[in-house]
């Protein structure tokens, strides 16, 4: 069996704890459901509606692109949030160009009182915040639509209609009926229009505002979402989720090949092509990082077995699997679930460089790179015979129905009298609690209107940002005639690491990551000692190094502590433990 492919095992539930056989989906006692809960592809596809900054990069990173590589993103489904993104932009897309149009007929119907908007929209938007204004209710929106926009508007449109009327009547009195007659389409034009073409501002911003409620608080419900619009009941939803997606249909088409490939060859080994400085795509934020040189030294007189490398990988995986067994050291047994890859880290830069150093990565200039390689050709790259193409086994622990995951990244090296090992930690962040008020309630009706009436108070201080969205398309990297531009080929970040917080949301979820790195950390080290030993290698030294290592991973405000280094990183940052002996 490839080391990628889960272990047939027994399979414990988590709610009356009776044991079940491999490949079994639902209890055989109580009936409960054996997956684990999947709530991640639900939260993207809502961040895409309510988030145009997610939905933009989404569609920048994943489908700009025809060619850039598709990280692997467990748990979420891409092709349907990547659908989702689509459609929000679309929608966007023609609710502002609407907008924009209603807004120059006021301006040429009348400039005063599209311009005393501006002033009000600009102010608001400096003082409060578009944001803010949307959070503080709409009792303060209805003040300030009372006593400032209204009055404002009135004077404008009263105003020119004064004038227009006093200008006919200064006319020839032998004219006085054509003079009315012009005063009063002058009145018309300056006062009735103007009135309606706000009406139909409102009326288009309330339309966007109900719809994106519907399609988030209504149908994105946990019992009744589903992630391809086609297998939906109500056109409505159909209908909106369906908007714009011919003019992504052929990479949005290629994603799914991908993720149709991942699940029917998971014995596979993943290839990860990226463009940034770190090569662990979708992994998340860096924890802890060790790097261990150690002179290889006999035990005893008797001359010990010559190392390889994946036999003690391979020794690693066994040990890591051992902590699948039932027990209380992972909470909700989530230790049960630990899942082992082997993946191949390739940049980008070096791979158009030289594509024929691992075949089958790059099969063409116009084609995305592979996803996943044979184990065999994979672990022929475990001898570092290509200096940037990385052999790793990756051990990830998904917890809190997959909202946190923690991960452990293994790569060793050996010339039979030095062995090197490098391993890393990494933790995928709980989803943006902004995406997740969709549990939440929210009232059908003062709710959207609340949106609407704080959009309307700021709605001409947006005109820049709208007619950008409306006219600006997503272009490719620009690429001259017979060069090649490594970023088009190479991922940055995944779905998931988009829309991650900045923070762990729980004390327990704070304490569970760094219980998962000491467990993985502590069974690696063993791992390693014992594989030593039966070599017949000393392992004084290797033990030493574990001593003094006392970490604390601290994500509860974003800040990663490394007491062995004394550093202090960001989010974004890397905390690293260097040992050599």
């Amino acid at each position: 069996m490839a080391v990628g492919v889960e272990a047939e095992r027994s399979r414990h539930c988590r709610r009356c704890r009776s044991v079940n056989q491999a490949g079994d989906k639902y209890c055989q006692r109580c009936g409960a459901s054996l997956s684990i809960r999947d709530i991640t592809t639900r939260y993207l596809c809502a961040a895409a509606q309510l988030s145009e900054k997610f939905a933009d990069l989404a569609i920048k990173e994943f489908l700009v692109e025809p060619y850039r590589a598709v990280p692997q993103t467990p748990g979420v489904d891409s092709t349907a949030v990547l659908r989702e993104a689509v459609a929000a932009r679309t929608r966007r897309r023609i609710r502002d160009g609407v907008l924009l149009v209603l807004q120059l007929v006021l301006l040429v119907l009348n400039p005063v009182v599209f311009f005393s908007w501006l002033v009000v929209a600009v102010g608001l938007t400096v003082a409060i915040g578009r944001r803010e204004l949307g959070k503080r209710g709409g009792v303060l929106v209805a003040v300030l639509l009372l006593f400032v926009l209204v009055p404002l508007a009135v004077l404008g449109v009263f105003g020119l209609g004064l004038a227009a009327m006093l200008g006919s009547e200064a006319g020839s009195d032998f004219g006085s009926t054509t003079a009315s007659a012009v005063g009063a389409g002058v009145g018309v034009a300056t006062i009735v229009l103007p009135v309606v073409a706000v009406l139909l501002i409102a009326g288009v911003l309330a339309f966007d505002e109900f719809a994106v409620h519907f399609l988030v608080f209504d149908r994105f419900r946990a019992n009744t979402f589903v992630p391809n619009r086609v297998m939906s009941g109500d056109e409505r939803e159909r209908r909106l989720r369906g908007l714009g997606q011919d003019q992504f249909a052929g990479p949005l088409g290629d994603i799914a090949r991908v993720e149709q490939e991942w699940a029917q060859h998971p014995g596979k080994v993943d290839v990860v092509v990226h463009r940034g400085f770190s090569p662990f795509v979708g992994a998340g934020i860096p924890l802890h990082q060790q790097v261990i040189t150690l002179p290889l030294e006999p035990a005893d007189d008797d001359a010990p077995t010559t190392i390889s490398v994946l036999e003690l990988q391979a020794q690693v995986s066994e040990a890591m699997l051992r902590l699948r067994g039932t027990s209380s050291l992972g909470p909700g047994r989530r230790l049960e679930d630990l899942t082992l890859r082997e993946q191949v880290l390739i940049p980008a830069d070096r791979l158009v460089a030289d594509p024929e150093a691992v075949p089958g990565v790059l099969p063409g200039w116009y084609d995305r790179p592979a996803a996943q390689l044979d184990p065999e050709v994979a672990r022929d790259l475990a001898d570092a015979s290509v200096e940037w193409a990385r052999y790793y086994r990756c051990y990830r622990i998904e917890s809190w129905d997959r909202d946190l995951t923690t991960s452990c990244y293994l790569h060793v090296g050996t010339n039979q009298r030095m062995l090197f090992l490098e391993w890393q930690f990494f933790a995928l962040l709980p989803i943006d609690p902004r995406y997740r008020t969709i549990d939440q309630h929210r009232a059908p009706v003062l709710g959207p209107l609340r949106s609407t009436f704080a959009e309307l108070c700021v709605l001409p201080a947006t005109i820049l940002q709208r007619a950008a969205r409306v006219f600006r398309p997503f272009k490719a990297l620009p690429q001259r005639p017979g060069e090649i531009v490594p970023a088009k080929y190479g991922a940055d970040r995944s779905l998931r690491e988009l829309a991650q917080a900045d923070r762990v949301q729980s004390y327990f979820q704070d304490v569970d990551v760094e219980r998962y790195v000491r467990i993985l950390d502590s069974t690696l080290f063993r791992a390693v000692g014992a594989y030593l030993q039966e070599r017949g290698y000393s392992v004084v030294e290797f033990t030493k190094l574990a001593d003094p290592v006392h970490n604390s991973y601290d994500l509860r405000g974003s800040t990663l502590i490394d007491s062995a280094v004394g550093t202090h990183s960001s989010a974004g940052g890397r905390a690293k433990t260097t040992k050599e002996k």
